[in-house]
């Protein structure tokens, strides 16, 4: 087995800069997409790795939210509606419960095993 080294560290560039009840403007878009292009890359490394089957589900699961942010975000930027973030909540919600998942994850263990 190899260590990886991916901590919490690691995750702090794919942080949406989104809160609840924040306007969904472009910029909003643009920091999301960023963040969802770095960690899905992240994700591709990790899963190609090898990484256990728990952890895996977990990027899984939080590639498949950020993905979704940005879809939503995405469509209500385009709609102009930039005040709507109700519009973009459940997203919001289902992102930060993954991220919560795996940032526990990464906090219960020292490094990665592959």
């Amino acid at each position: 087995m190899t260590k990886i080294d991916f901590t919490m560290a690691d995750l702090q560039p794919m942080a949406l800069g989104y809160e609840e009840g924040q306007d969904v403007t472009r910029e909003v878009l643009k920091r999301a997409e960023k963040a969802y292009h770095y960690f899905h890359n992240k994700y591709l490394e990790l899963v190609a790795s090898g990484v256990e089957p728990e952890l895996r589900d977990l990027l899984i699961g939080h590639d498949a939210s950020l993905e979704d942010f940005v879809g939503r975000v995405r469509q209500v930027v385009k709609s102009g509606y930039y005040y709507d973030s109700m519009g973009v909540f459940s997203v919001y919600l289902e992102y930060n419960d993954t991220y919560a998942e795996l940032r526990d994850y990464l906090n219960s263990r020292g490094s990665i095993d592959v």
